[in-house]
């Protein structure tokens, strides 16, 4: 093999590397900020966690601040998930109790858990108005919703509540 052929076939691996490279990466995915208030019984939650659960991919969690707000985060503080829709949990124990067990949250154990919290958000590109959950520590079934609304066509029927924007706002919510 001649310097020559040696060189063009160094070429040839090089371009062809780079273009395996560049072909394999992945556009990164768009993340929108998403920042709100969960109240409980019209009162901000003043500690916990949010958890936001898509049908596919990963969680995103915010700690809940002494007002009630919350900053979803996925990899880095504060970074957002993608466009979508999210089942929502919230967690809060009483910080005053010793352990963190089922008689010491500070919410109804069904809005614990994605299943039946009843909470979903959808969250569109441009999201920019918080969120706002409402949470509500009577468990019974049948209780009326205080909000109504949803995205358009839909009517709550859970007595977990997030604030609806409507239609045109960034972000919608139906009860489960």
């Amino acid at each position: 093999m001649s310097c020559r052929d040696f060189r063009a076939a160094w070429l040839l691996v090089a371009c062809v590397g780079a273009g395996l490279l560049a072909g394999g990466c992945e556009r990164p995915t768009m993340l929108v900020p998403v920042t709100g208030r969960v109240l409980l019984d019209g009162k901000p939650l003043p500690s916990g966690v949010v958890q936001f659960q898509p049908a596919v991919g990963q969680s995103a969690s915010g700690e809940l601040a002494g007002d009630g707000s919350f900053t979803l985060s996925r990899n880095s503080p504060g970074d957002g998930v993608p466009p979508g829709t999210y089942r929502v949990a919230v967690i809060s124990y009483d910080p005053a109790a010793e352990t963190q067990a089922v008689e010491n949250l500070r919410v109804p154990v069904k809005y614990t858990r994605f299943g039946s919290s009843g909470i979903e958000f959808t969250v569109f590109p441009g999201t920019v108005d918080p969120l706002v959950i409402e949470l509500v520590s009577d468990e019974t079934p049948n209780a009326a919703p205080t909000t109504g609304g949803g995205s358009a066509g839909e009517s709550e029927s859970s007595d977990a509540r997030g604030e609806p924007n409507g239609p045109t706002e960034a972000a919608t919510k139906r009860g489960a």
